[in-house]
């Protein structure tokens, strides 16, 4: 099995796809193998917040289970 990382607004741009599938490993890992399948990423990943299965992730070296959902959020504008 493997982890779902979903991206969002200019996390998805920046990757050009909704979602992709990884193995598991630590969220940072992860998140490394993301920005090397997707460049753009790396760019935009320093800005972002993560979620991991809904639950906000502060600490990247936590080992994310298989079947997990780790989402990319971007800092959002407000107005």
């Amino acid at each position: 099995m493997a982890v779902t990382v979903r991206f969002f607004a200019a996390a998805r741009a920046a990757a050009g796809v909704n979602e992709i599938t990884l193995d598991s490993s630590s969220a940072m890992h992860i998140l490394d193998q993301a920005a090397a399948l997707h460049p753009k990423l790396g760019q935009v990943l320093p800005q972002c917040s993560y979620l991991l299965d809904e639950v906000s992730l502060r600490d990247l070296s936590v080992q994310v289970a298989d079947g997990s959902t780790l989402d990319v959020l971007p800092p959002f504008a407000g107005g």
